[in-house]
């Protein structure tokens, strides 16, 4: 199959939403027939489909077999773009569609796990109640992928550790948020007063999923300090990690904010919070953006409310 001359290859290479995503439905079934199927196209204009963007491109993009087929070397780059692209325009129509209901633009605030648990849900909650129009996209992230993600424009602001490095980023500090050691205190009674990380490895320890931000961070601290944790049980959330405690099953390294809300929620529990003496457990909660002043209308709103909100 020749290859058309580079100069006129970007000129050449306009698929149509149709195209794009027969391509991708045909992968991900397996079949040209399905794909057609699930484009509601017949099977001959699904195949010419996929051989006019083949002669475009220079290249097979499927490996066809009688068991159906799978992706060339080509298929394997441009699927991913595929998918991006077909996202992007139903984001892009749900954006429009948004218009035509009266609603504003989205928002979109990535925050880390202790941010979304403890601290901004309720801010948020009075934010939209007194802005109906707003669209707000809260996701939470490890604070090193929301400052990527800020640094690349791929978000308009952020909530995250003061821990990471914020590079050209305009942050400005929000909340404090320490991490304790939360614990019975028949338990935090056999540590010296001075807790350190290695002390941990002594206790049954708690812990979060290897996804959260707060596991993340312990993992990289005591690979630092060549110290081996080893976790008796791992919970998907803060407050289910914090209720294991109060049932007695160990101790666990949480936000103190957490651990106090554990404290009122199992009086009868006797649990101790503990700070660890490091460092990094002294953390703040920190708003990030590219620049305040660039920012949408409505987000800079936001980011207003956040600073006030701040305590």
């Amino acid at each position: 199959m020749s290859h058309p001359p580079r100069s006129s290859f970007r000129s050449a290479m306009r698929f149509d939403l149709q195209d794009l995503r027969l391509f991708v439905h045909t992968l991900e079934s397996g079949t040209i027939t399905q794909g057609a199927e699930r484009c509601h196209i017949t099977l001959a204009s699904a195949s010419e489909r996929i051989r006019g963007m083949e002669t475009v491109l220079g290249a097979p993009l499927l490996h066809r077999s009688k068991r159906g087929v799978t992706a060339t070397e080509a298929g394997a780059v441009l699927l991913p773009h595929a998918r991006r692209m077909l996202l992007q325009m139903e984001q892009l129509a749900g954006d429009m569609q948004a218009f035509g209901q009266g609603l504003g633009t989205r928002i979109e605030l990535l925050a880390n796990t202790s941010a979304i648990s403890e601290h901004l849900i309720a801010p948020l909650g009075a934010f939209m109640q007194a802005n109906p129009q707003l669209r707000l996209e809260l996701r939470e992230c490890t604070s090193d992928a929301i400052a990527r993600a800020l640094m690349a424009g791929e978000a308009d602001m952020g909530v995250l550790s003061n821990a990471v490095p914020a590079g050209s980023l305009h942050t400005q500090v929000w909340r404090d948020d320490p991490l304790v050691l939360l614990g019975p205190t028949r338990l935090l009674a056999a540590l010296p007063q001075d807790v350190q990380l290695n002390h941990l490895k002594d206790i049954a320890l708690l812990g979060l999923l290897p996804q959260h931000a707060l596991h993340q961070l312990m993992a990289a601290q005591a690979l630092q300090a060549g110290v081996a944790l080893r976790y008796r049980a791992l919970a998907p959330h803060l407050e289910a990690l914090c209720d294991w405690v109060a049932m007695g099953l160990g101790a666990a390294l949480v936000p103190r904010t957490a651990a106090e809300c554990a404290t009122l929620r199992w009086p009868q529990a006797r649990l101790r919070l503990r700070p660890l003496s490091v460092d990094w457990a002294a953390r703040q909660l920190v708003l990030a953006c590219r620049d305040p002043a660039q920012l949408p209308p409505q987000a800079l709103q936001l980011w207003t409310f956040l600073q006030e909100a701040a305590h």
